[in-house]
């Protein structure tokens, strides 16, 4: 018998928000990043009235390399233990944060739940803690890719509503979305990259998505590629008691087919018997260029899909 940390049938863990003059720790999880971008990141969030920290190990050339899993658990483990530090936020993703999950301390992270924020590669981080604490964490921006100084104002102004506000967000709405398929429904939000979501099948942290609204979110994967990751995921039981399903923009997919079109072909075709509010084009996640609009989500909280509103209301603090 397969057995899982699923405790999301308990109370979600929120953590405490993020207040002025509060310390942000940043860690390097997965692949290398510009130095140059990253400290336009990090003079963003002290401008913007945080204490930043970060090890100096992360800019080492080989710092992103499989011998260096360990290291970079325990960067996350020390991260989650200082007292100091109130949030915790990723310089990039990319690829390599699957190899960390075995160093990871799950003891010292349920005892210290903070708010960590990352999105891409860094989805397989968010389902361990959700699935080993029980916490509400944040499919949002990196330090060295969306922050600098010229970034969109909105995609800040998103995620510093998101952690350092102890009530919820309410109803948001963007052109860019689209309805696939209609209808209205309430439950907990779960999601991320759709590839990190397939690889962790079979794993202890293995997508919860009972009752669930989930999101979805692709880069860079052509149409016969994201009609596998659906397979394998309608054979786990990923879309069997989902409550709505949400998609990201799929940015750069389908190359050879209008994008929209062709998802929406896809979910079609590939989820006919699914009788569930269906949306298109929430702008979280990847973006079309470097200046693109990244709203942050609160997986782990309550809200509700309106496709025939094209809207998400999400209904509960993400915070304390």
């Amino acid at each position: 018998m397969r057995i899982r940390m699923r405790i999301s049938h308990r109370r979600k863990v929120r953590p405490k928000r993020l207040r002025h003059n509060d310390t942000i720790g940043i860690v390097a999880p997965a692949s290398s990043f510009d130095r140059e971008n990253f400290k336009r990141g990090v003079s963003v969030l002290r401008r913007l009235g945080y204490k930043v920290v970060y090890e100096r190990a992360i800019f080492s050339k080989y710092w992103s390399k499989p011998g260096h899993n360990e290291q970079r658990a325990h960067q996350i483990n020390r991260m989650f233990a200082d007292n100091r530090i109130k949030a915790i936020l990723c310089a990039k993703a990319g690829c390599g944060s699957t190899g960390i999950i075995p160093y990871l301390d799950k003891d010292v992270i349920r005892a210290h739940p903070k708010i960590f924020v990352g999105y891409s590669d860094i989805t397989i981080l968010l389902l361990y803690l959700q699935a080993a604490a029980n916490m509400v964490v944040f499919h949002g921006p990196v330090v060295s890719g969306e922050m600098y100084e010229d970034m969109n104002p909105a995609t800040m102004d998103y995620l510093l509503r998101l952690i350092t506000q102890p009530h919820a967000l309410g109803r948001i709405t963007f052109p860019s979305l689209r309805y696939i398929k209609p209808g209205r429904a309430t439950g907990m939000l779960v999601g991320g990259n759709i590839s990190l979501i397939v690889e962790a099948i079979g794993t202890p942290f293995e997508i919860d998505t009972d009752n669930k609204i989930l999101f979805l979110e692709e880069i860079g994967e052509d149409l016969e590629v994201i009609t596998g990751y659906f397979e394998r995921l309608k054979r786990s039981g990923a879309f069997k008691k989902i409550r709505g399903l949400i998609f990201g923009r799929m940015v750069d997919c389908f190359e050879d087919l209008d994008p929209q079109e062709g998802i929406i072909s896809l979910i079609h075709r590939e989820l006919a018997d699914l009788a569930v509010p269906v949306l298109f084009g929430f702008p979280s996640g990847h973006t079309q260029s470097r200046e693109g609009l990244h709203v942050t989500l609160p997986f782990g909280t309550e809200v509700s899909i309106d496709s025939d509103n094209l809207s998400l209301l999400i209904e509960q603090a993400a915070v304390k």
